[in-house]
């Protein structure tokens, strides 16, 4: 049977992040783990969500997707730069990281479930690989965090994970697929079936976790591991995530676009983009940088 995860993995320090990091690298996920409590995340979400509204100094402007308000919003900005998640970030992937994306995923009450998928490049359907790695990685070189703005419970459609399954590919995420807005049962307006390596593949929901969190809890785990979420089923509650998308400094970010890349049927100008140095010391210098806010 499928399984609800509602208990947050405590403890600090070395030892712990030994442990985290055995964990994340035999399940391809960790957590959650507590970073805000749910007052200061409610008071944090409700600036915010007003905040996002003024899309003035936003790289993207007026893109419908709003993606990486972190570079232009102070409370975005001190969550992705955040000690509790950088620290538990650099157990993985080392001791110089870069943001280099934040994205929203909300579920509206009625909203139907998000179909399994993985990634790692993340060619997103269209186009080239958008992440290069230029060095030699044991394990996971991206790590996405999930951060909850609101709860999550399994009515409201909390993540769920199949452990284990980043050890294998499932999708083919280099073919590319056309971008749909009328499709709603699979991955916002693409087609998640048309990437599977075996068309009669089907994932094992009896070993599916769904990873239930309060907000201001995050989620850690490698876009390989296949996630998903399911119909929020709730009458009136919004469940809100922000992902926060996590590489170390060797890896190129969008070296394949000139100037833009295209998703979800909107072009995405990459003019005023720039990856967030958000621990360490960038030595490759493969990537315009910038700091967080405030620094």
């Amino acid at each position: 049977m499928s399984t609800v995860v509602n208990e947050a993995r405590t403890g600090e320090g070395p030892l712990a992040a030994a442990q985290d990091k055995a964990f994340f690298d035999e399940h391809g996920y960790v957590g959650p783990f507590t970073i805000f409590d749910p007052e200061t995340t409610q008071a944090m979400w409700k600036k915010v969500r007003v905040d996002l509204l003024d899309k003035r100094n936003a790289i993207y402007r007026d893109n419908k997707m709003n993606y990486d308000r972190h570079l232009d919003l102070r409370a975005l900005s001190d969550i992705v730069s955040a000690p509790g998640i950088v620290r538990r970030v650099q157990s993985i992937l080392g001791p110089n990281i870069l943001c280099w994306r934040t994205e929203w995923f909300p579920k509206y009450p009625g909203a139907e479930a998000t179909a399994w998928h993985q990634a790692e490049s993340f060619v997103a359907f269209e186009g080239d690989s958008k992440l290069v790695p230029t060095a030699a990685h044991e394990g996971s070189w991206e790590l996405t965090v999930w951060f909850a703005f609101t709860e999550a419970t399994r009515e409201t459609a909390c993540l769920k994970v199949i452990p284990k399954t980043h050890r294998t590919w499932f999708f083919d995420e280099h073919r590319n697929i056309p971008f749909d807005p009328d499709n709603t049962s699979g991955f916002y307006g693409y087609d998640f079936e048309k990437l599977k390596i075996d068309p009669s593949w089907k994932p094992d929901e009896t070993q599916a976790l769904h990873v239930e969190m309060q907000a201001g809890q995050v989620l850690m785990f490698t876009s390989r591991c296949l996630h998903a979420s399911e119909p929020n089923t709730s009458k009136d509650r919004l469940r809100m995530g922000l992902a926060i998308r996590y590489v170390p400094t060797d890896v190129k970010v969008y070296p394949f676009h000139k100037g833009e890349f295209t998703h979800f049927g909107e072009v995405f100008s990459l003019e005023n983009y720039s990856a967030m140095l958000v621990a360490g010391e960038d030595t490759f210098g493969h990537n315009r940088i910038t700091k967080p806010l405030g620094n």
